[in-house]
């Protein structure tokens, strides 16, 4: 005996069999696990977003670029330029997005000013030190580096976004 249901005066027929249990079709099973992983896609897209990590990492990158030109022209501030260069970076992009994006910020800013922080002891001063001083204290000099990063990146979207809201609110 053939089962079929009437919804909304269209007749759905394949519905199964009474006595026997209902098939899932082989690309419905595949729908079900897709769905499954469709769902975790989207609770992690919710939370993080490689694109917006991305800009977020250009964005820096610009800032940390450009800041350390203009510290590089006075002795000894090139990473205070470069500090406020990742503020500014992102400062704009606070005032130009309209997501809110603190965790792909914060994690781009600290991501490249740990690399910048371990790798900018290969230049200059650090240089003669040698590889048991990286090995040594390289670790802290990382963490330090991704703490100022994450604070400095944090910092400038944060009040880039309070601009926007201050801007685009009505009065």
């Amino acid at each position: 005996m053939q089962l079929s249901r009437d919804r909304d005066g269209e007749t759905e027929e394949d519905l199964g069999t009474v006595g026997t249990e209902n098939t899932v079709e082989s690309s419905d099973a595949t729908e079900s696990a897709d769905g499954r992983l469709a769902g975790l896609r989207r609770r992690v897209g919710r939370v993080f977003s490689i694109r917006g990590f991305l800009l977020a990492l250009g964005t820096v990158v610009a800032g940390v670029v450009a800041g350390g030109a203009v510290g590089g022209m006075l002795p000894f501030l090139g990473t205070v330029g470069r500090i406020v260069g990742i503020v500014a970076a992102t400062f704009v992009l606070g005032l130009v997005r309209s997501h809110r994006q603190y965790l792909e910020v914060g994690t781009a800013g600290a991501a490249f000013a740990a690399v910048l922080a371990v790798t900018s002891m290969f230049q200059g001063v650090f240089l003669p030190i040698g590889v048991e001083w990286l090995q040594q204290y390289g670790l802290a000099l990382g963490a330090i580096g991704a703490g100022s990063g994450a604070v400095a990146a944090l910092l400038g979207y944060y009040f880039g976004r309070d601009l926007r809201d201050g801007l685009t609110k009505s009065i």
